[in-house]
């Protein structure tokens, strides 16, 4: 893929993501539009990548309830993968962690993902090997972003599945169960605050790859230091499977990455 069809792929995305997010916003309050967001958001994405870029292929969250999907060559080169509501359980509580993340893959490798958070309007997107950006809901194109970089130097890690990590992390890092132990007040609900430096570190066992395996793209390519919990090598960058489990270890940046290793392996 040459970096100018990516560029526009991406910039289009970009344009869809805002009106997409300002629909999930606009039916949040409403009870029925919790159910339907995701499946209304991913149609909208679907229906529109189509009519622009009907050489894709296309795979969302929302498969089993897509009209759509069926229509994307099966065998194309270059993939969209889309949760249309990433952390449902934070948009049914009328919260703001939730985001839409969206990965570009070509011939099994991401080349880009994107999350948006809407209720923030908030963009943080990486494309390979040309870093990571972030940006305003109000300039949703790619010259308008500006650099983005984790922030390390935070003792908080978030987690999925993994109690024996929270274990042996007690007394250096405070590690918080995304689902187990959540908690409105403390405002610790999204894997982006990596690089605002509230977080240092997130951790996965068994996570979905569409979800985890973006995010953690994106933090590597704004600094960050991505492995399996066994310190060995992450491979799914490079071999990208939206329906696989994903087992990772995020950090801020390898300082943090080896002090947790150290514990982990001690």
């Amino acid at each position: 893929m040459g970096s100018t069809s990516l560029d526009d792929m991406v910039g289009h995305l970009l344009g869809l993501l805002v009106t997409a997010g300002d629909y999930a916003l606009a039916i949040q309050p409403v009870s029925a539009g919790r159910a339907d967001a995701g499946a209304s958001v991913q149609s909208f994405i679907e229906v529109a990548t189509l009519a622009r870029f009907p050489q894709l292929r296309f795979f969302g969250a929302e498969h089993a309830r897509s009209l759509n999907q069926k229509y994307f060559p099966a065998d194309a080169a270059i993939a969209v993968h889309l949760d249309p509501v990433n952390g449902a359980f934070l948009y049914r509580q009328q919260r703001s962690g939730w985001d839409i993340l969206l990965g570009i893959a070509d011939h099994g490798r991401l080349v880009a993902a994107i999350s948006y958070m809407p209720a923030r309007g908030r963009f943080y997107l990486a494309l390979r090997e040309r870093g990571a950006l972030t940006g305003e809901r109000r300039h949703p194109r790619l010259d308008d972003m500006v650099p983005l970089h984790t922030r390390p130097g935070a003792r908080h890690c978030l987690t999925c599945q993994t109690p024996e990590i929270n274990e042996r992390l007690r007394g250096e890092f405070a590690c918080f169960d995304l689902l187990r132990d959540d908690d409105p007040a403390r405002g610790l609900d999204n894997l982006n605050e990596i690089y605002g430096g509230r977080l240092a570190a997130f951790a996965c066992r068994d996570g979905d790859c569409l979800d985890w395996g973006a995010a953690a793209f994106i933090a590597v390519q704004a600094g960050g230091r991505a492995t399996r919990l066994d310190g060995s090598p992450v491979s799914l960058f490079d071999d990208f499977d939206p329906q696989a489990p994903a087992d990772l270890l995020v950090a801020a940046d390898a300082m943090t990455h080896a002090a947790i290793m150290g514990r982990l392996q001690g």
